[in-house]
């Protein structure tokens, strides 16, 4: 914690509020488990809904290529089950579904990838897990990517419309985080964001010459796939992106607390102003924080303790709806104002 801070400004007691909090969690987890026998088979679930998000882009894509869905309306629709592909792709990373089964775990992964168009998720659950030590911390790689504590509003908003606007932050936080050198990272990002930011490009410069040039760097049959690809692919997985972006990096609070207490480490995001953002991360700002306080619950169960959880960790005195932490460049602080509602 900075230790120039004023220690008002900071609740007492964080340790037991802490273990209130996970214990209400986990009571609700237990009475749920023992309520709903499916919750048993947490692999198999985690399966499943990834066959029906699958399943749902498949359908989205169709109804798109018959003409029987505006592209307009198709992007944001993909986005959605390919925010539930992300949080299985999470959950994946934390081992929880498969853990026997390194093969199928793996080509799991490997599905996620392909759909998601983002970082090796190999190499991402290197970053996420080493953030769940250290989240809040200059060593925290992951969130620092995303922004966190970078106080120009400017530079927040190129990583959310570009992952690779990440690579200019590398070279600070390499001095932070030898342990992650940048052309690691690079390497687990690079392949797939050149890929889709090359499709974007030749839709991009289609759409400003508005012809197909008999010398231009596809064939005439090769345009609509092109457009295809980056209506139901690549601009579906940068709005979900954009969101996840801004709604992670400011739900986290960074350098001025205290290293491995968890009471401090985040905030619930659940005003009504943003609620686009939540729509298309399955509801990251109010249930990120639980993932903290117990990080081997799967998202869909993280999602069914949700209110049990939000009541105790309102009751325990956990941030909500703190808007000037984007003024505050993520420093915990003491906020100016914060809208507190249910």
């Amino acid at each position: 914690m900075n230790t120039s801070a004023d220690p008002s400004r900071y609740p007492k007691d964080t340790r037991a509020r802490a273990h209130s909090i996970t214990y209400a969690i986990r009571k609700e987890e237990h009475r749920l488990r023992m309520r709903h026998a499916w919750l048993q088979y947490q692999s198999q679930a985690g399966l499943v809904f990834l066959l029906a998000s699958l399943a749902a882009l498949a359908l989205i894509a169709s109804l798109y290529a018959r003409g029987h869905l505006a592209g307009w309306l198709a992007l944001p629709l993909m986005a959605l089950p390919l925010s539930v592909i992300h949080e299985l792709e999470h959950d994946l990373i934390h081992h929880l579904y498969f853990r026997h089964q390194p093969w199928l775990q793996n080509l799991l992964l490997g599905v996620t990838w392909v759909c998601k168009l983002g970082m090796n998720p190999w190499t991402q659950r290197e970053l996420h897990l080493h953030h769940h030590k250290v989240s809040g911390q200059r060593e925290d790689v992951e969130e620092r990517m995303l922004g966190l504590g970078t106080r120009s509003l400017f530079l927040r908003l190129v990583l959310a419309t570009s992952p690779l606007g990440s690579t200019l932050l590398l070279l600070g936080i390499r001095k932070d985080a030898p342990g992650f050198p940048p052309r690691q990272i690079l390497a687990g990002l690079l392949p797939t964001r050149l890929f889709a930011d090359l499709l974007l490009l030749l839709a991009l410069a289609y759409g400003l010459t508005g012809s197909m040039h008999p010398g231009g760097p596809l064939p005439a049959w090769g345009w609509p796939w092109v457009s295809g690809a980056v209506t139901l692919w690549v601009l579906p997985n940068l709005l979900r992106q954009a969101c996840l972006t801004l709604i992670s990096s400011y739900s986290h609070y960074y350098e001025d607390i205290p290293q491995g207490d968890v009471f401090f480490q985040n905030q619930i995001l659940h005003h009504p102003l943003v609620w686009p953002l939540n729509l298309f991360t399955f509801n990251f700002g109010k249930t990120h924080i639980i993932h903290h306080f117990v990080a081997n619950q799967p998202f869909y169960l993280r999602q069914m303790v949700a209110s049990v959880a939000f009541e105790e960790l309102k009751k325990q005195g956990a941030r909500i709806n703190d808007f000037s932490v984007i003024s505050r460049a993520n420093r915990w602080g003491n906020p100016r104002y914060s809208i507190l509602n249910s």
